[in-house]
């Protein structure tokens, strides 16, 4: 039975040394975050850029996703800025060429385990300080008009020289265990359900937007 049992061990530890780069692997990513997990089962396995997932009552544009970020746009907000004859100049280059992105990140705690989901929208590096001004005042004044407080865009946010101003508050939830994809994937769901009323001013406004018809360079 002794030598039975050594046989099994010596064996145990033979198939470890032949596998150990294997185990690790699944070991540490057993242990870590599952954003890009929980992510896949809200915009699909197989997302490609460019397609649409309805996630609770509203359509959103799937862009990228990294091991913390995900980026995507209300399809709302895609349809508004698709009315403009002219590409968004200075935006070329920038998330997803849009003038407007909006994406969710993961940061955990100090634990390693805790952690939180933060969603960030952004008016981005328009070349045309006019048109970024515009956007800008004009989302500030809908939201005043609307009593929305989670639309606040830091001081000075559409002045000349400035490029990048996001303008979501409150914008947090919590996370138990960032290895639990159930938990963030039913996180990060509420967390785009509870702005719904931001994203529906947002697409308010920048239907009303006068279209700009200069040519992109």
């Amino acid at each position: 039975m002794n030598n039975k049992r050594s046989d099994i061990q010596s064996l145990a530890r033979q198939l470890y040394r032949d596998h150990k780069k294997v185990l690790d692997l699944v070991r540490e990513q057993g242990s870590g975050p599952s954003f890009e997990l929980a992510v896949h089962r809200l915009f699909g396995d197989n997302a490609q850029r460019d397609s649409t997932v309805r996630i609770g009552s509203r359509d959103f544009v799937y862009f990228q996703l990294t091991q913390s970020h995900v980026s995507f746009l209300p399809a709302e907000w895609q349809r508004a800025l698709n009315q403009t004859p002219g590409k968004w100049r200075g935006c070329k280059n920038w998330w997803a060429g849009y003038p407007l992105i909006v994406w969710a990140e993961l940061r955990t705690g100090d634990d390693g385990i805790t952690g939180h989901l933060k969603l960030n929208a952004e008016v981005g590096p328009i070349a045309d300080h006019k048109v970024r001004k515009t956007m800008i005042d004009a989302i500030k004044a809908a939201a005043s008009g609307k009593d929305l407080v989670r639309i606040e865009f830091p001081a000075g946010a559409s002045d000349k020289g400035r490029l990048y101003s996001r303008f979501l508050r409150r914008n947090t939830i919590d996370l138990n265990d960032i290895r639990d994809a159930d938990e963030m994937s039913k996180a990060l769901a509420e967390l785009l359900g509870g702005f719904e009323p931001e994203f529906d001013l947002v697409a308010t406004v920048l239907a009303q937007l006068p279209r700009s018809d200069e040519p992109s360079r």
